[in-house]
């Protein structure tokens, strides 16, 4: 993994209660490179972006989002969900 990569949040309500209607927000820290850059001696920076989000509720995908390099470092999503049941809630 790279130096200035962190590490993914997922944002939830403090408390949730069955069948409410929530708001969720996945944050990612990422540079969101898009290979359109050069560094200070000139060399070309290689595109280096994430490119495919998925969300998966109870083991079932509810959300995918295909991203291309026009995506702005250090992206966010953000959507509702109705909490029908206790299971984890994956972002990848």
């Amino acid at each position: 993994m790279r130096d200035d990569v962190g590490q993914g949040k997922i944002i939830l309500p403090e408390k949730i209660t069955r069948d409410a209607v929530i708001n969720v927000r996945a944050l990612l820290s990422h540079p969101m490179l898009t290979g359109m850059s050069r560094d200070q001696a000139g060399i070309p920076i290689p595109a280096w972006f994430v490119n495919d989000v998925e969300v998966t509720y109870g083991g079932e995908r509810i959300a995918h989002f295909a991203w291309t390099s026009g995506i702005s470092r250090d992206p966010y999503v953000g959507f509702s969900l109705r909490a029908s049941k206790e299971a984890p809630l994956i972002v990848t």
